[in-house]
């Protein structure tokens, strides 16, 4: 066996060094999320699509229709003559739902609650959880193997701390074309899980 090796060294190492190279570069991309934790979970807002298939600024209405104030989420009133998306119709017209999340960190699972659910919860609106997590959006262009492969690219939403990141497994997140603007964070729940 030894002898066999030594001949046909080159060969193995050809064989070799391309597995060695993938696995290097599937660790670093995958472990570090591994060890990114928070004991927070959140609350988010989305809506559905309404008149409007295009909900292009779906945003805009999630942001005036649900707050947070004195810890506590509240609902707001929408104005009759309001048009968040200014698409030439009312935000009364565009007949938007939105709907809470209640999602769980540890799970990476959401579940949709009611508006009496969510105002029991005490909530901290800061991006920032208290343990130094964020949620965040970030478009992930996947790695380009030697130029050859493309790894595939990927729109979505985060829990990051420092340089870690671990994809958050959102509901009802309009994933259509490139208009990723049906998602509001609402706030932290507290306390934590310790």
């Amino acid at each position: 066996m030894k002898e066999f090796i030594k001949k046909n060294f080159a060969i193995l190492l050809a064989f070799i060094l391309p597995v060695v190279l993938i696995v290097i570069v599937a660790l670093s991309t995958y472990l570090p999320s591994l060890f990114l934790s928070t004991d927070y979970n959140f609350i988010y807002t989305s809506c559905t699509n309404g008149a409007n298939y295009y909900s292009y600024r779906c945003d805009n209405y999630l942001q005036k229709r649900h707050s947070v104030v004195d810890d506590k989420i509240v609902v707001n009133s929408i104005s009759p003559t309001q048009d968040s998306d200014n698409d030439g119709i009312l935000d009364i017209n565009e007949n938007y739902t939105a709907r809470i999340f209640l999602h769980d960190t540890e799970k990476n699972e959401s579940r949709e609650i009611t508006l009496q659910e969510a105002q029991t919860l005490t909530l901290n609106s800061l991006l920032t959880s208290p343990d130094g997590v964020t949620v965040s959006s970030s478009y992930d262009r996947g790695a380009d193997f030697f130029f050859i492969f493309d790894g595939g690219s990927s729109y979505g939403y985060y829990l990051t701390k420092g340089k870690n990141k671990d994809k958050l497994n959102l509901i009802n997140i309009d994933q259509r074309y490139y208009y990723r603007n049906n998602f509001q964070f609402m706030g932290w729940i507290l306390p934590g899980r310790n």
